[in-house]
């Protein structure tokens, strides 16, 4: 896989955290947050969508989390 170099701004007291958090790796805690919210993300819209249309969409959210999730 390869990477890219970004920049963000944040709180300090919110870098603080992570990076105590992060056990000495920021980018792969910051991956995984990024992947985390993005899975959530993507299980809200599946449940709006769920709701919304009444069918059954297991088989393209497992396709999707198998995707997001590199599975």
């Amino acid at each position: 896989m390869s990477t890219s170099k970004l920049t963000v701004t944040v709180p300090d007291e919110l870098l603080r955290a992570a990076r105590e958090a992060a056990d000495g790796n920021l980018s792969a805690f910051v991956a995984r947050a990024i992947r985390d919210q993005l899975l959530r993300d993507a299980m809200a819209l599946y449940a709006e969508d769920s709701a919304r249309i009444g069918d059954d969409l297991d088989d393209l959210y497992s396709a999707a989390e198998d995707d997001l999730c590199g599975n």
